[in-house]
């Protein structure tokens, strides 16, 4: 079996999908020989190596070479140089799905447009339909794991304070809760977040009230009435004492361990967290659908990634297509990714196997079951762009400022669209 892990040190610190020409790739069998070299970070390699033992079955003198890096901004380093030269490209990358078009749209030349090999359409998260293409219609990426946001909560407490969980179905009953909680438990709060550097639950939230950063033309939305509804409830839970200041992720790690908040909006990844560092509190942990707009879903989405093919020989494109097939778009090892390296599957026919739905020992019997239903619920209207990093600090830099100096939101987010606008060109749309 032809697999080579390798460990690299680096010293630095809507779209508009339309018809595309399918290339005519020759078609590999048990006899070809090749070798094709995959980067990417953490546990996500090693899941890679994985794959490829059953790939290696199928296609035994192809040669797998995954090469992982600690981190993903390590290995997004790297592909700004490497892309930038065009020397020691690899023949398939994992990219965040945020920031797919960062990568495809600056360099697209090294894209391998996937159209016509592998149909993803009613196949994967819906919410990573968007982000898997690039401007011109060309699918670069495939959905690999999913991120569905959902309400972890402590149901001892919840108990205690005589919160029945499926009396939450809006933020209004949500914040109604919190106080009830903090009636009973003085020192306890119902959630937190933090409020610099990180405004992951802002673009959370804004996801479950349909909206986001981009509409589906690109033009910008940060200033729109959905944004400034979504960033005046996150004020109102600070304000009215149902969420606190948990600084930065290592404190949200402590405020949970520490009993103090009593739940945690986060990715269904965020188990793999609790499961790590606080195996004492096994059985009081469980989940549910996050609270709701007026006109919003119980659903939304933080995180995942996907594979991207940037071969440029097409006999290593062709072994780089059913790499990614046999990787993410088999149930055996979506259910093998999950089980051992907690990598949520994007891959929807993964959730009717019932190896899939069996009981979590940590959560209990429905825990894998929410995740599932809640992921086929999140609304397709994450658009991101090329210029997504730079769209985001900026919205970063004032939603800072609107939780820790009382800015108005309102021209808080008219400035942050403004800028946004004179940086890209972009539209402002409200």
């Amino acid at each position: 079996m032809s697999i080579i892990l390798s460990s690299i040190l680096i010293l630095s610190c809507g779209n508009s999908k339309t018809k595309q020409t399918v290339s005519k790739l020759p078609t590999i069998n048990e006899n070809t020989e090749t070798e094709i070299t995959v980067w990417a970070w953490n546990v996500a390699a090693k899941a890679l190596v994985e794959s490829a033992k059953s790939f290696n079955q199928k296609y035994p003198k192809i040669k797998v070479n995954v090469q992982e890096y600690g981190l993903a901004q390590n290995v997004y380093e790297r592909y700004s140089v490497i892309l930038s030269s065009g020397v020691g490209v690899p023949d398939i990358i994992q990219i965040e799905s945020d920031y797919v078009q960062t990568f495809a749209e600056t360099y697209p030349q090294y894209f391998f447009d996937m159209n016509g090999y592998i149909d993803i359409e009613g196949k994967v998260d819906p919410s990573k339909i968007s982000t898997s293409y690039d401007s011109e219609g060309k699918l670069v990426s495939i959905p690999w794991d999913s991120g569905p946001v959902v309400m972890f909560y402590r149901e001892d407490l919840f108990n205690q304070a005589g919160i029945d969980i499926n009396s939450i179905i809006t933020f209004e009953d949500y914040i109604s809760a919190g106080k009830k909680l903090k009636e009973k438990f003085p020192n306890i709060t119902m959630t937190g977040l933090p409020f610099t550097q990180d405004e992951n639950l802002f673009r959370c939230l804004l996801v479950a009230n349909k909206s986001y950063y981009l509409n589906n033309k690109g033009e910008i939305t940060v200033a729109s009435s959905k944004a400034i509804e979504t960033l005046q409830m996150i004020k109102r839970l600070i304000d009215e004492g149902v969420a606190k200041n948990t600084i930065n992720w290592d404190g949200g790690i402590v405020a949970n361990k520490n009993g103090e908040l009593a739940s945690w909006i986060m990715g269904g990844w965020w188990g793999g967290t609790i499961k790590d560092q606080m195996p004492e509190m096994k059985g009081k942990w469980k989940i549910a659908p996050i609270p709701a707009f007026p006109d919003g879903a119980r659903a939304s989405s933080s995180g995942g990634a996907g594979l991207s093919i940037t071969a440029s020989e097409p006999i290593k494109q062709a072994a780089a297509l059913e790499f990614i097939k046999e990787s993410l778009m088999n149930v055996d090892n979506q259910l093998m990714m999950y089980e051992k390296y907690s990598l949520f599957p994007s891959y929807l026919p993964t959730y009717d196997d019932e190896r899939f739905l069996k009981s979590d020992d940590y959560f209990g019997d429905d825990f894998n079951k929410i995740l599932a239903d809640v992921t086929k619920e999140i609304p397709n209207v994450i658009y991101a762009s090329k210029d997504f990093a730079e769209i985001k600090n900026t919205v970063v830099s004032v939603y800072e400022d609107v939780l820790n100096n009382n800015r108005d939101i309102k021209s808080a987010l008219e400035q942050a669209a403004s800028q946004i606008s004179g940086a890209t060109g972009r539209k402002i749309v409200k």
